[in-house]
């Protein structure tokens, strides 16, 4: 004999089961998605890092993401062209120079980074993104003299000077520092060199 309440209790039944079944899916589903992140949080520890500011300083940023730092100076001889005349300033373009920073670490050659005066005396360097977190930058770089063209008359009195850098701006994300002027002296100044020298 046919029952309709029967055949009802049965689609009910059914229905209430898969019911069940999707939320027994869910749940286990939140499960492992916890323990995944869990493990992950373990066994990476960049995670554990307190602050987006961490993180960026441990993929070699400094204060602002994808930030510059530049080092900027002049290297000049200071030669007289005469007898008559003054000790003068004038630019040695082509100079080899360096930036230098300690970063606590064993020296490497990723610690130095290399420019070149152009035709005014002036370098412009752009620093590395590993370096930018240095902090007191101002005590921890240095700019080297690598070497001189032979063509300047200060080229034989080169000794490899050196000297730190200071801060001088910040602006857009760009921090600029600054070694001022290099001022060297040819060997043999006095007397003061012929005019046809050059520089």
């Amino acid at each position: 004999m046919y029952h309709p309440q029967m055949q009802n209790m049965t689609i009910s039944f059914q229905g209430n089961t898969n019911i069940m079944r999707i939320l027994l899916l869910i749940f286990f589903g939140f499960i492992a998605a916890h323990e995944t992140r869990a493990r992950y949080v373990t066994e990476n520890p960049l995670v554990e890092l307190s602050s987006g500011d961490d993180l960026r300083r441990v993929a070699g940023y400094g204060d602002e993401k994808l930030s510059t730092v530049v080092v900027s100076g002049s290297i000049l001889c200071d030669v007289c062209l005469d007898k008559s005349s003054n000790l003068q300033s004038h630019p040695i373009p082509g100079a080899s120079m360096a930036v230098s920073c300690d970063t606590g670490k064993k020296t490497s050659k990723s610690d130095w980074v290399m420019g070149t005066t152009d035709e005014y005396g002036d370098f412009l360097v752009d620093l590395p993104s590993h370096l930018h977190a240095i902090p007191n930058m101002e005590n921890r770089c240095i700019v080297r003299i690598i070497e001189l063209p032979k063509s300047s008359p200060c080229y034989q009195a080169f000794t490899g000077q050196h000297r730190t850098i200071t801060f001088s701006s910040v602006d857009n994300g760009v921090r600029a520092y600054t070694a001022h002027e290099f001022h060297l002296t040819p060997k043999y100044s006095h007397p003061c060199m012929n005019e046809q020298a050059t520089f």
